[in-house]
């Protein structure tokens, strides 16, 4: 493994050059139907595409389910004959007084110091909006049938499902594992729903848990807003810093109506566009309003003010695949696999949407409290590239070049699957294929060394390799595109539509407290005191301000949603 490079939380634009593009106007997420006829596997409104292609819907039946700026108040309220999984038997559950359950559901703040040590056996919930994860801990009840009574506010910016997944902690081991041991919580089944935008009115009901036994009681709302009050820098309080570069920080902050946790990048402009580099900040802001992919972090806020520019985007706490991949050295054949078919569903979707990532790597890759990957990090990617388009900017990291991007011969598509190609040989072997220190001798070995296999690695991962690892992009697996891939026997057991839906349980859940954990990034940004620093030099002219117009998206109100967010009301009003 390489020494640590940037991660998607430093803001250092890693392009040796610039070129500029006309940027295309953005569109709302859910109705981003991708320009070409090429598989994207989006997510939206009508439904979930599989393998055969996108889903697409008519403007008309596509604008009326664009849901209004707003939002959707979801409370888990109990779950009644859970099941334990086969052959998962708990050791004896120590006798806890009535008074203590008692005095834990009238503690509603204290919920997560009470159950996590004390009471194991207490099943636990992750619900999840859009990518923003909460952690909900039960009050009361038992193992097979828990209470959490719990009630959480998440901003709509998009057409999104809700997804309640249910886990059960290990006992405590007197004698912990190593910590390179992956050791997942027990998955006890889960709920999936698309809450209804179109009207106000509460749902109260019982759903069957899927993936598991039993049944699990919700309520939501969703209260659309009244008002048109702009997004600014006080709508957010800062909590910690959790990257930073030359053009400016990372926050973990918190939206005060809503309380949902945030990522918000925090970019100068002046350092941008003194290096150049205002067309691929917008880049990143573009793709990011466009896209819509459950593997992909999503956009939910941009705004600016003279000085900087503002980024606000879910927050994936459980750790890049980087820092997994360096405690464990290797993964499992399954686990790889995982993560390279989900890699390909949002690989797929930028494609579709003719845009190139060139930058796949480790540190780019995000995972969530669920263990899916989030991809991020869009400052190199590449828009307008159609299919016979070319473009010629040599940029990436240099372990994930692709051939004729090193010999400047001009590139499309087809390198973001020789990456692709790249990534999954470092997940299965603990380094890439052609690695050496010597970053010149790196370069011959990716143009003209013979690519190696170690002896336990299997047939079809090996065929998949070399598909992937063509050098001639003409005749690389995936040139005709992502469906190529997907057919190919390594993917045998994918269900690819399932996957879409992340109906297909991980095969690792990373170790997460809350939504407030920062443990999984680096103590030298966490431990810095969170400040907006003061900008002295901020005076730009207005032709260069005019090259930021069109930057603010307040959820979706480019034209898409008629109002912008104003939760003061909507939250304050509700009393269920």
């Amino acid at each position: 493994m390489s020494a640590k490079m940037m991660t998607f939380w430093s803001l250092e634009n890693k392009e040796t050059t610039s070129t500029q593009s006309s940027l295309p106007p953005v569109v709302s997420p859910t109705q981003g139907t991708p320009p070409s006829s090429t598989s994207s596997g989006i997510v939206t409104p009508s439904g979930t595409s599989g393998s055969s292609g996108p889903t697409t819907t008519n403007a008309s039946n596509r604008n009326s389910l664009v849901p209004k700026a707003g939002v959707l108040i979801i409370r888990v309220c109990k779950a009644r004959n859970i099941a334990l999984p086969p052959n998962v038997k708990l050791p004896p559950i120590p006798s806890q007084p009535q008074q203590a359950q008692s005095d834990a559901m009238s503690q509603n703040r204290n919920r997560e110091s009470m159950t996590r040590k004390q009471f194991w056996w207490m099943p636990y919930a992750v619900v999840e909006f859009d990518k923003n994860e909460v952690v909900v801990d039960a009050l009361g009840g038992d193992t097979y049938n828990p209470v959490w009574q719990y009630r959480a506010h998440f901003d709509v910016s998009r057409e999104s499902e809700v997804s309640i997944s249910i886990f059960l902690r290990h006992p405590p081991n007197p004698e912990p594992s190593s910590p390179t041991v992956a050791t997942n919580d027990y998955y006890l089944g889960g709920v999936k729903l698309q809450p209804s935008f179109s009207e106000t009115k509460v749902e109260d009901q019982w759903y069957e848990i899927m993936g598991g036994q039993g049944s699990l009681h919700l309520q939501l709302a969703y209260k659309p807003s009244q008002q048109n009050t702009p997004m600014t820098f006080d709508s957010f309080e800062l909590l910690k810093v959790i990257g930073k570069g030359s053009f400016g920080k990372v926050y973990q902050v918190r939206k005060r109506d809503t309380n949902r946790i945030y990522a918000m990048k925090v970019i100068r402009k002046a350092h941008i566009i003194s290096r150049s580099e205002v067309t691929h900040t917008l880049a990143e802001r573009t793709v990011l309003a466009q896209i819509n992919n459950p593997f992909i972090v999503p956009l939910k806020f941009s705004f600016q003010t003279p000085e900087k520019l503002y980024l606000v985007l879910a927050f994936i706490n459980g750790g890049e695949l980087f820092h997994h991949l360096q405690m464990e050295g290797r993964f499992e054949d399954e686990r790889a696999k995982f993560y390279t078919a989900e890699l390909l569903c949002a690989l797929e979707c930028l494609h579709g949407f003719n845009v190139i990532y060139r930058d796949l790597k480790p540190e780019n890759i995000l995972i969530d409290y669920n263990g899916h990957i989030a991809l991020c990090d869009f400052g190199l990617c590449k828009l307008n590239m159609g299919e016979a388009e070319t473009t010629n900017t040599f940029c990436g990291t240099p372990e994930y070049l692709a051939p004729e991007l090193l010999m400047g011969t001009g590139y499309t598509k087809a390198v973001d699957w020789w990456t692709l190609g790249v990534l999954l040989y470092e997940m299965m072997t603990g380094l890439p294929p052609f690695y050496d220190e010597n970053t010149s001798e790196m370069y011959r070995k990716i143009l003209q060394d013979e690519l190696r296999f170690p002896d336990d690695m299997g047939e079809s991962a090996k065929s998949l390799l070399k598909g992937l690892l063509t050098r001639d992009p003409n005749t690389r697996l995936g040139n005709n595109g992502s469906q190529d891939i997907k057919s190919h026997p390594f993917f045998a057991s994918i269900d690819w539509r399932r996957l879409m839906q992340k109906k297909l349980q991980p095969p690792f859940k990373p170790s997460v407290e809350s939504a407030f954990d920062t443990s999984n990034f680096d103590e030298e940004f966490t431990s810095e005191v969170p400040l907006d620093s003061v900008v002295d030099d901020s005076h730009l002219s207005k032709t260069l301000q005019e090259q930021f117009k069109g930057f603010t998206y307040n959820p979706a109100s480019d034209g898409v949603m008629g109002e912008s967010l104003n939760t003061s009301e909507s939250v304050g009003s509700n009393r269920w």
